[in-house]
């Protein structure tokens, strides 16, 4: 039986709620060869950091299993194997699918399927038009002593930008799947949160997450990033945004209305995502960027961490660590890079001046950063 979860999201009793963000996961590669050693290393890198910070929620961004280089016959089981750590750790989990998360050989409907088998699985489909994708819903989280009646405390949206093929009965190659959110979705989200302002009697503080960026991130990317105001790496030049494999270089605004929905979404805080394994840094959207109309209104967009040992690039694997307060909209948030060797880096508040302060210089070695504690974080 398909389980469904109906126990809700609630903070801690010290007033936190901590979300551990996996990106890039990619079981499935290269199973003749490294492919199972592969595997077995994200397994290893997730466990690492739920130990050290023990989240309330994970959120799967994306690309959880690489299902163009799985069989048929067992492309879905792949995703018991993606699920172990969050299963024996005993910590709840929603997800959002990319583009390898949908092919000739994988199902996203097996996928989710099997992911809603488990009892900790939070992951959702709230949209039926059957081009939507699949995981596009919001998650409310209630402060810790509350019922579920009251007020929440934040909302998650998650947001499914689809990407890949669409997954057939044969062996032969299917169509392409357009890698953007859906106008269906963003009508959804629109009404949705009009109609949980009246429910609630306000604008609840929101995150989304969603694992191709926007053109907003490759619009920022292409002014300059500075270490110090914007810690992180910044490898994967120019971004690949929400209609990039579709347009072959040539962006046609697919992801416009999404974005100025985002933009448009009263107490809307922070997105993140996945897809570029060699970013994660975060920005300040406030005012113009450059080829775009839509005006930023101090909206924070970051990446997550690629956390896989499947798919391309050698930068250390991690994860984005994200801690929100009660009062959310008065206590900024503070998020972070966890990476497998257990350090830390590139901890930020996303506040109204992020992207002013100015954080530790970073000193690139290796495939990784370290920082140097010259300057106030």
């Amino acid at each position: 039986m398909i389980h469904n979860n109906s126990q809700a999201l609630r903070f801690a009793a010290d007033g936190t709620f901590k979300i551990s963000v996996f990106s890039d996961l990619h079981y499935g590669e290269s199973q003749a060869s490294v492919g199972p050693e592969n595997d077995a290393r994200t397994g290893n890198v997730m466990n690492t950091i739920l130990s050290i910070e023990k989240p309330q929620l994970v959120v799967l961004n994306g690309d959880l299993v690489t299902g163009d280089a799985t069989s048929r016959s067992n492309s879905s089981a792949y995703v018991d194997r993606v699920l172990t750590p969050l299963v024996e750790n005993n910590v709840s989990w929603a997800s959002t699918y990319g583009n390898h998360d949908s092919a000739t050989n994988l199902c996203a409907d097996d996928v989710f399927r099997r992911e809603r088998f488990h009892q900790n699985c939070f992951t959702q489909s709230m949209v039926s038009d059957p081009a939507a994708g699949l995981t596009n819903y919001f998650l409310p989280v209630f402060p810790h002593n509350s019922t579920a009646a009251e007020v929440p405390e934040v909302i998650l949206w998650f947001f499914d930008t689809r990407g890949g093929s669409v997954c057939s009965e044969s062996e032969d190659e299917s169509d392409r799947m357009p890698d953007w959110v859906h106008q269906s979705v963003t009508k959804w989200f629109i009404k949705s949160h009009s109609q949980l302002m009246a429910e609630y009697g306000k604008a609840v503080p929101s995150l989304a997450f969603f694992h191709i960026p926007t053109y907003a991130l490759r619009a920022f990317q292409e002014t300059g990033i500075s270490n110090y105001t914007e810690p992180g790496i910044n490898d994967e030049i120019p971004v690949k945004q929400q209609g990039y494999f579709w347009d072959d270089d040539d962006y046609m605004g697919q992801d416009a209305p999404f974005m100025d929905a985002l933009l448009r979404t009263e107490e809307m805080v922070a997105t993140f995502s996945g897809h570029d394994h060699g970013n994660d840094w975060c920005f300040n959207w406030n005012g113009k960027l450059p080829n775009m109309d839509l005006e930023g209104n101090g909206l924070k967009m970051c990446y997550g961490r690629r956390t896989g040992y499947g798919g391309y690039g050698d930068w250390a694997r991690g994860g984005r660590q994200i801690v929100l307060r009660q009062n959310v909209s008065e206590t900024p948030i503070e998020t972070w890079i966890r990476l497998e060797d257990k350090t830390a880096g590139a901890r930020v508040t996303l506040n109204s001046t992020y992207g002013q302060d100015q954080y530790y210089k970073c000193l690139r070695v290796g495939a990784q950063y370290f920082y140097n504690e010259i300057y106030l974080c």
